[in-house]
């Protein structure tokens, strides 16, 4: 369907095939404001050549799936999950998907009270002060660390050390 507007009656509820309403928007920002205004789609469909503009509606918008310069083809990938979320749906199925979809991890989180453990997990109770503070604000944040892996061998090998201190102790 062209020339649809965003009051048209086939806008006001979600659309299955085979209807396509196309809307045209001046810009990529203005797109991602009117998607973002209604209820998430169940697959986002995007067609451009601009690979940042591609990579803007991946993070800016939130939907089951999404196409970029195709349509309906996703659906036939079965290496993809197809499903929803929102009023479109909740889970996903195709291969491992649909096992994942019917299928309850638990988390389990099992803190060890030793002396070591205790001692580590201490910057958490009070009192207060502004470089406790500063450190649990550093710790806490959500950003992107340099690879240390090597620090795993590290503290490895430290609690091997501790451990065998320990054993002697006791």
């Amino acid at each position: 369907m062209t020339d649809v507007s965003p009051e048209d009656k086939v806008m006001q509820e979600e659309i299955f095939g085979p209807i396509l309403p196309v809307i045209s928007l001046d810009s990529a920002s203005k797109a991602i404001e009117f998607i973002n205004q209604r209820e998430k789609p169940l697959t986002l469909y995007v067609y451009s050549e601009d690979k940042p503009e591609q990579e803007l509606f991946m993070a800016k918008t939130s939907s089951g799936g999404m196409a970029i310069n195709d349509c309906l083809m996703q659906m036939s990938v079965e290496s993809l999950p197809f499903g929803g979320v929102g009023s479109s749906g909740m889970g996903a199925y195709h291969g491992k998907a649909s096992f994942d979809t019917f299928t309850h991890y638990k988390s389990v989180l099992i803190r060890d009270l030793g002396m070591v453990g205790e001692k580590m997990g201490a910057i958490r109770y009070p009192p207060y002060d502004y470089k406790k503070l500063g450190l649990m604000s550093t710790l806490l944040k959500n950003r992107k660390l340099p690879s240390l892996n090597w620090l795993g061998y590290l503290l490895s090998f430290l609690a091997g050390v501790v451990s065998i201190f320990m054993s002697k102790l006791i």
